[in-house]
């Protein structure tokens, strides 16, 4: 609406984005009506509504349940392969397991950085958590 979309527009774009996000439901009721997870995945809808080039995510599952978790993350992956970018930020491994490509930043810098490439997310899954560990325990960079 701010961005002076009609209404109708703006409610043709939101729905499809809600029942993904399980919050088609909650579509007429107010924040405090809305628990801290429904809330999270609102917020993800006002964010895609807008369908950005860019999507700035900051611990997007940090309030979800496992299988909205999953859902979410199914989601990224469907608008990125649709030509949105995804920056995410997170401390989650399997929300990292499900991107294209992880920076692992120490002190402000880069310090690795590891490309999906073919892995299976299983691969990459193990990949990552083999990087956190090592970037934890003081191993050498390699980015």
């Amino acid at each position: 609406m701010l961005a002076n979309h009609p209404y109708a527009e703006m409610r043709r774009r939101i729905v499809p984005i809600a029942m993904r996000l399980g919050i088609n439901d909650l579509l007429e009721k107010y924040p405090y009506e809305v628990s801290g997870g429904q809330k999270q995945r609102a917020a993800v809808a006002r964010a895609l509504i807008t369908e950005p080039q860019l999507v700035l995510a900051d611990e997007p599952t940090g309030a979800l349940d496992s299988r909205s978790t999953d859902e979410l993350l199914a989601l990224f992956e469907e608008i990125n392969r649709g030509g949105q970018t995804i920056l995410m930020v997170t401390h989650s491994v399997k929300a990292a397991s499900h991107a294209g490509r992880v920076l692992f930043l120490r002190d402000g810098e880069v310090y690795h950085q590891i490309y999906r490439g073919g892995m299976s997310g299983g691969a990459f899954y193990s990949a990552i958590a083999d990087a956190l560990t090592t970037m934890m325990t003081g191993g050498e960079r390699n980015g």
